[in-house]
């Protein structure tokens, strides 16, 4: 795909975005613990409309919590979750109470080959309302508690 393209695609999330005073926090992490994904998400959440939770996740309470395990399926992430819900605290963190957590499909898209689908697969999850690019159900799903 052209460069071209892809930073045309970039730039119609940020236009959208352009007027948008509050920004959820969000965090991407590792399911096996409440480890934040690397700090290349940061940039990634920060255009799709999203303020990037970098430390511990129970003490900063995220609004919006995205699984996303290097390399993993959805489908192997939600194998994976059962000690995560059994975390003390996670239960009653916002976005676990707010029905804000998802599960990303980290083998197919959250990779340098992916970056523009990644910000828009992000986009999505963090401003359902703005944006609809086709990616939920394959790209990402909302886990229920």
């Amino acid at each position: 795909m052209e460069s071209e393209e892809l930073q045309e695609r970039v730039d119609i999330i940020l236009h959208k975005l352009k007027f948008i005073e509050q920004k959820p926090t969000v965090a991407c992490i590792d399911v096996s613990e409440l480890l934040v994904a690397g700090n290349q998400f940061t940039e990634l959440i920060t255009i799709a409309g999203g303020i990037a939770v970098t430390g511990p996740v129970i003490p900063q309470d995220p609004d919006i919590i995205i699984i996303m395990p290097t390399g993993s399926s959805i489908e192997r992430s939600m194998k994976e979750m059962g000690p995560l819900l059994q975390l003390p605290g996670f239960a009653e963190l916002k976005a676990v109470k707010n029905n804000r957590l998802y599960i990303a499909d980290a083998a197919q898209y959250f990779n340098e080959l992916n970056r523009v689908d990644s910000i828009e697969i992000l986009a999505e999850i963090i401003n359902p309302k703005l944006f609809v690019f086709g990616y939920e159900g394959a790209g990402w799903i909302r886990f229920a508690v």
